[in-house]
């Protein structure tokens, strides 16, 4: 997308988008899809040990996004100078690491940090620094409207995305899955509902606009995409796109991705607390 085949950077890029998003989508989910009412279910242990699995990933994903950012502003930097617009995406990349490495650090309670003026502040400049970040890829090879404005909702359909499957796969499940009660089964189902009725957005956002991005790159020639390296990589992206929505359609059949086994809808909490009342008064 702009004209740099050198491995490096490519790693370099992709590391980068993938560490952002991971911080703004987490950041997401952290105040705006888990409620404040998920701590009234009596789950309120099952939050602490969210926020705690969140914070180590959020350390990780600054400092990639540190270290990768590096070498993304160098690009920047040989291509358009030291530039007002280079400096303030540099500034809003470590306001951003800033203010979420002060959020990790800070002993609080978890109550204080559902919508947090600092969690909020941080998500607010990790959005803002995605779209700079899109203005600046598509600049790199001349400012166009409808070239920024895909690149945008590309990249924000992205964060929410990787933000989303990090939250439930690596935070969600393994934290519900050590606390296997009714009442965290509620409050994880409920997120996961969340992620559900993203997903059915996000998906066709990120494959429309990477169509776009494609055909606007290397045009409609199906030779290009099956002969060049640029045009395999496109459609192997598709190809991933695909695995995601089958995983989409066949996850709740499989049962895996709910933090409590076997429940993986929230019609069937009822059943789950009847099961568990049962076997409650089979104890006593």
């Amino acid at each position: 997308m702009v004209g740099d085949s050198g491995i490096v950077s490519a790693v370099a890029t992709w590391a980068f988008l993938v560490a952002l998003g991971t911080l703004v989508g987490g950041l997401l989910w952290k105040h705006l899809f888990v409620r404040p009412a998920d701590l009234g279910t009596g789950a309120r242990e099952y939050c602490v040990a969210m926020y705690e699995r969140f914070d180590r990933i959020a350390s990780l994903a600054v400092i990639v996004t540190v270290l990768a950012g590096g070498v993304v502003f160098w690009r920047y930097v040989e291509r358009f100078g030291t530039t007002v617009g280079v400096a303030a995406l540099a500034m809003l990349v470590l306001t951003t690491v800033g203010i979420v490495a002060w959020t990790i650090l800070a002993d609080r309670t978890v109550e204080s940090q559902f919508r947090s003026r600092a969690g909020l502040l941080a998500l607010t400049f990790g959005l803002f620094t995605l779209l700079a970040t899109a203005i600046g890829e598509v600049a790199m090879h001349g400012l166009e409207p409808a070239g920024i404005a895909v690149r945008m909702f590309h990249l924000l359909a992205f964060a929410v995305w990787i933000g989303g499957a990090v939250w439930n796969i690596f935070v969600a499940v393994p934290s519900g899955q050590e606390r296997p009660r009714v009442d965290v089964v509620a409050a994880a189902a409920e997120q996961l509902e969340r992620f559900r009725w993203a997903v059915r957005f996000v998906i066709p956002t990120i494959f429309l606009t990477g169509a776009y991005q494609a055909v606007d790159a290397i045009g409609l020639n199906v030779s290009v995409y099956v002969t060049s390296t640029i045009g395999l990589a496109i459609l192997a992206k598709a190809g991933f796109i695909g695995v995601l929505v089958v995983i989409f359609k066949l996850c709740p059949m499989w049962r895996a991705c709910s933090p409590i086994e076997g429940v993986c809808d929230l019609e069937e909490l009822g059943a789950s607390r009847v099961e568990t009342d049962t076997d409650v008064s089979i104890d006593d």
